[in-house]
């Protein structure tokens, strides 16, 4: 289970969830004993008990009830939005942005976020064609895409009808696992 640092608070709710400090153990991965440890050390931090527990039973007091309705739903949203920053790792979130010649956003560029949108369809792609050659990353884009025809004045010497693809980029972007 995902580890909060809020292991006091966990342990309180899960022993409240399963009445019995060993299913809650359990349930966090944890021994019974550290279980017990993390109680002991809310209570004493609270001043007051949140369980009445003998060898059998295990409830919780009504200061223990109020204090378990109270971070209950804390606890949650602090569990999602942990889930929803860790989910950034599996798949891409967000906007992507392009900038692209015309003919280089046609030729290169539309066949492969045709399929990266039906892989990630989450995303957002943001392709702006541009007729210069800008600062990519001063403009906020996180590639740009620009075909260069043979006879241009950088491919003088290339042979007639080639055409040469460059494509740039933050390298968080490009050479991303």
């Amino acid at each position: 289970m995902y580890k909060s640092g809020l292991v006091e608070l966990e342990a309180v709710v899960a022993i409240a969830r399963h009445g019995s400090f060993r299913a809650a153990a359990s349930d966090l991965d944890m021994s019974p004993t550290a279980i017990g440890n993390a109680v002991a050390s809310l209570e004493k931090r609270l001043g007051v008990r949140v369980f009445n527990r003998t060898t059998r039973n295990v409830a919780l007091t009504s200061a223990g009830r109020e204090y378990v309705e109270a971070i209950a739903p804390a606890l949650s949203d602090i569990r999602n939005a942990a889930q929803a920053v860790a989910d950034h790792r599996r798949k891409p979130t967000g906007t992507l942005r392009f900038s692209c010649s015309l003919g280089g956003g046609r030729r290169l560029l539309m066949p492969l976020v045709i399929e990266y949108r039906r892989r990630y369809g989450e995303m957002k792609v943001e392709i702006v064609t541009e007729g210069r050659l800008i600062d990519i990353i001063k403009k906020g884009f996180d590639a740009g895409v620009r075909l260069a025809e043979a006879g241009s004045a950088r491919h003088d010497r290339d042979p007639a009808g080639s055409t040469y693809a460059a494509c740039c980029g933050r390298g968080t972007q490009l050479f991303r696992k």
